[in-house]
């Protein structure tokens, strides 16, 4: 054991010797980061951006109004003229023409809806307190006062209305529509019937003379052919003949008065005309006076403004040129009964300012004029009364022109209905002789004073 010591000491010294000469597996440095060297940006030239190209201004809205109005051929000439409104004004005008016995209860349906459906309403004047009461019209001195509305309507001016028009439609100080389409009853009479029988035309057709005119032609069996039916044609010529002695419905302090003694006198004139009247008078409405005169038969009628291009007209009447015109008879002053319809805003159109830049244009001189021209309508423009082209076929204008001088409507008030059923019907009673003037103002004053 001993002998192998050295050797495995030897090995052992042999082994260490070999591991020390085998070279180290090197271990891999971390390199030091490359130095980045700064570089220059490069150069970028300056450019203009591109020139924006031009715009137009936003193109405003169409227009689109609205109107409401009764149907037949008048509205039918107004919707060919309101054509020439729209290629004047790009502004696009829609009609809603219905019947008349409709008219009154679709306005107001629609009106209280709120719904900005109608922008223009063709109102009768005695819609107009109830329309405005109740807040469905826009007044129109916002318009008449803003520069920008008025730049569109360079001849507007309230002046060349007739200003009996211009109070009726004025409510508590404000206006709240632009009038048009007059009528009030009219006397006329026969000139060849005159001159054929003898007898002097009044110069001034009052009471007496009226009386007087009408007992001569009486004597020789015809008379004034009087639209004396029960109805709102008899109050009407009733109310200008009342006013024109000074009376009305009532009294200063508003209190009804209708048996005061202008009015029993007016009713005496009344029942004076019945006694000198033609046959059948008692049952005429103006549609048949109106026949009596265009066909000859009547020598003095009194009839309604509406209907007097009827007496002039060449293919149906036989006394185109031998009619006179004059206001209704009267007492101390011509007097005239309105009825009227007028151009209103509604306080809930979409487009105020052009539904009343349609009003304006539509009641102007020119399209009044072409509308008179078209169908013989009157309208609240007091320049045409004496347009040389319209009297020359039109010749009760000047005439219709005092009638409405000295001029008013019948009461526009809540109870009105009321009055005017029995007017018409004391007045049927006077006419016929049923009850005398007194006891029929007496009457109807006592029935009516609670309401009024």
């Amino acid at each position: 054991m001993k002998k192998l010591l050295p050797l495995f000491l030897a090995i052992a010294l042999f082994a260490t010797a070999l591991v020390g000469c085998t070279p180290a597996t090197p271990v891999p440095a971390t390199s030091a980061p490359e130095e980045v060297q700064p570089t220059t940006p490069p150069v970028v030239e300056p450019t203009n951006p591109p020139a924006a190209e031009p715009t137009e201004a936003p193109a405003a809205e169409p227009v689109t109004l609205t109107i409401s109005r009764w149907a037949g051929p008048h509205a039918d000439d107004q919707i060919e003229l309101i054509k020439q409104f729209t290629e004047e004004t790009g502004i696009t005008v829609k009609v809603d023409a219905i019947d008349y016995g409709q008219l009154y209860q679709k306005q107001t349906l629609n009106m209280s809806g709120k719904t900005g459906g109608y922008d223009l309403v063709w109102a009768q004047e005695i819609w107009l307190p109830k329309y405005v009461s109740l807040g469905y019209l826009a007044p129109m001195e916002p318009f008449i006062n803003d520069p920008a509305v008025m730049a569109n309507l360079p001849g507007f001016d309230l002046a060349n209305y007739n200003q009996s028009l211009i109070k009726t439609n004025t409510i508590d100080g404000k206006l709240y529509g632009l009038p048009t389409f007059i009528q009030t009853p009219m006397l006329v009479y026969n000139i060849s019937m005159f001159e054929e029988a003898g007898i002097a035309i009044p110069e001034n057709w009052t009471w007496e003379e009226t009386l007087a005119a009408a007992q001569a032609f009486k004597d020789k069996g015809t008379g004034i052919a009087v639209p004396a039916k029960q109805g709102m044609a008899a109050v009407d010529v009733f109310a200008a003949i009342m006013r024109s002695n000074g009376g009305d419905y009532f009294d200063e302090s508003g209190s009804l008065a209708l048996n005061q003694e202008a009015n029993v006198e007016a009713a005496q004139f009344w029942k004076d005309l019945a006694d000198v009247s033609m046959q059948g008078s008692a049952t005429w409405h103006w549609d048949e006076v109106n026949k009596a005169v265009q066909f000859g038969q009547a020598p003095i009628g009194i009839t309604i403004s509406g209907l007097l291009n009827q007496l002039e007209d060449t293919e149906n009447s036989t006394v185109v040129g031998k009619i006179g015109y004059a206001p209704l008879p009267y007492s101390e002053n011509a007097y005239g009964t309105l009825a009227l319809w007028s151009w209103c805003v509604t306080a809930d159109s979409k487009h105020p300012n052009e539904a009343f830049q349609l009003a304006a244009w539509l009641t102007s001189m020119e399209t009044e004029k072409a509308m008179t021209m078209k169908n013989g309508q009157i309208s609240a423009v007091t320049s045409l009364f004496s347009d040389p082209e319209l009297t020359a076929t039109m010749p009760w204008l000047p005439a219709l022109s005092q009638a409405l001088e000295n001029s008013a409507t019948q009461p526009l008030t809540d109870n009105a209905p009321q009055l005017s059923e029995k007017m018409a019907e004391i007045l049927s009673g006077v006419f016929t002789g049923t009850m005398t003037p007194q006891e029929a103002l007496d009457g109807a004053q006592e029935a009516l004073a609670e309401l009024f």
